[in-house]
């Protein structure tokens, strides 16, 4: 296919940036757009050799450049992939393989594995990210190219994305939000710095220093990282901004970041999204992060963002009602897919429903207030988990709280030896709970996962080891 015939996205045409760098790596090589075109290119030719025409193929993404060309070239081609974590276990990956029937597995080391499966995937899907993180649930996500390329174009209009910025992968590439950063700065023909690095490690630090990397991303976890780690005692002049997603910041979290904003005296991006939505939904304009570091903010460009009533579903346009988050934009997914059978269905949503409980403000400025799926009922009350971690922060240590109908459970790290005793009472006290439907453990560690988010499930079967004893 001629250059001129190539339908136009972030991932075609990379050498029209010449010899600009795309990517460096930790040893100090640096791939040029021009260099990357042809590495795709020559990919493309292979993975059209091993993969099947209507076929599912999986990635193994680790942040390798081989791994970061298969994917480009995957998009490229047209052959559906299926990105996933590199700690996925053995079993994880068997039950994946056969419940969507994949007929290519890429191994992280780019070594391939062929399944025997075949499938019909429809032509539009061109990507499918996990819902589950580093568990293998099938559950996944369907996307189109049209999609990634879209939330592209969003982001790199409201961040400020130039051609001589320097990103560093602080966040895994199976994972949405950390995949959002590598999509944009392709579309901007900025750089990326592709380590495997932790970010608690001194290599990281010592890289992003090297490097002059001009942005900074993380979860909330990422920032209590941060704070741990005194990042705002830190000199680097080559920082340009911050950006933060991945679940809503505590208080003190949030006024970490405007620490960390105003030390620096650089802007501080707080986002909100969902893989559903590719990854980005909503930001909060840097200088409303004073008054509104509460809020999700506004739309990005060319969505539309509304709340409807949860029991009549019409839409609520008076300030300060409560309902469920609804996002139309065309960065929304085409469905989910648990099964074989998912991939090959005609169906697509034109409005996500986002699960999260929001009002709007009369500035127009967005804010959650809960979750659907985080709201449980014990004796006949109605109980946001959300709003129960918040009221706990009064005993300053770290916890979570996950639940079902009739049974709240708080896991925690340090404290007193009686701090369960004392959560119960307070809870009982405060919420009128009942003991008998409070089970608090303590922990070694607050759970995640590869994403850094909360792993309520390890929280649950914690709880669940400590009812049976």
């Amino acid at each position: 296919m001629t250059d001129a015939a190539r339908p136009y996205t972030f991932v075609h045409r990379l050498d029209r940036f010449g010899e600009h760098p795309a990517y460096y790596l930790p040893s100090g090589e640096v791939i040029s757009y021009a260099y990357l075109e042809k590495l795709v290119e020559k990919k493309e030719k292979r993975l059209d050799e091993i993969i099947p025409v209507g076929s599912l193929s999986a990635l193994s993404f680790s942040t390798t450049l081989d791994n970061v060309v298969t994917y480009i070239a995957a998009l490229r081609l047209g052959r559906a992939l299926l990105l996933l974590s590199p700690r996925l276990s053995e079993e994880g990956r068997t039950r994946l393989l056969k419940k969507l029937k994949i007929a290519i597995f890429i191994n992280a080391d780019g070594t391939v594995v062929e399944t025997g499966y075949t499938q019909n995937v429809r032509r539009d899907c061109a990507l499918m990210l996990s819902t589950s993180g580093s568990s293998g649930s099938p559950k996944s996500v369907m996307l189109t190219l049209d999609n990634l390329h879209a939330n592209a174009c969003a982001i790199s209009q409201y961040l400020p994305i130039v051609n001589e910025d320097r990103a560093i992968t602080s966040l895994p590439l199976f994972y949405s939000y950390g995949l959002s950063i590598l999509n944009s700065h392709l579309y901007k023909g900025a750089s990326v710095l592709l380590t495997e690095a932790p970010v608690l490690s001194k290599l990281f630090w010592n890289q992003f220093s090297k490097f002059a990397i001009s942005s900074l991303s993380g979860v909330p976890f990422h920032y209590q990282l941060f704070r741990q780690l005194r990042l705002e005692r830190q000199a680097y002049p080559h920082l340009r901004y911050f950006t933060q997603a991945g679940g809503k910041l505590t208080q003190v979290q949030a006024d970490y970041v405007k620490t960390l904003s105003n030390q620096f005296k650089i802007p501080a991006f707080l986002m909100y999204g969902q893989t559903e939505a590719t990854a980005r939904i909503a930001y909060l304009p840097p200088h409303l992060l004073n008054t509104y570091s509460d809020c999700i903010g506004r739309v990005i460009p060319e969505g539309e963002l509304l709340i409807r009533d949860l029991d009549t579903n019409n839409k609520i346009t008076a300030p300060y009602v409560a309902g469920e988050l609804c996002y139309r934009g065309p960065n929304v997914m085409l469905g989910y897919a648990s099964c074989a059978r998912d991939l090959s269905l005609n169906e697509r949503v034109s409005e996500l429903r986002t699960g999260d409980i929001a009002e709007q403000l009369p500035n127009g400025l967005f804010r959650i207030v809960g979750r659907l799926s985080r709201m449980i009922k014990i004796q006949g009350q109605r109980l946001q988990l959300d709003d129960i971690e918040v009221i706990l922060c009064k005993f300053n240590v770290p916890l979570c709280c996950y639940g079902m109908d009739d049974l709240l459970i708080i896991g925690y790290v340090g404290g007193d030896n009686d701090l369960a005793e004392q959560i119960t009472h307070y809870l009982r006290e405060s919420l009128a709970i009942h003991p008998s439907f409070i089970k608090v453990v303590k922990l070694d560690s607050i759970p995640l996962l590869a994403n850094g988010k909360v792993n309520y499930q390890s929280l649950l079967l914690a709880a669940k080891e400590s009812l049976s004893c």
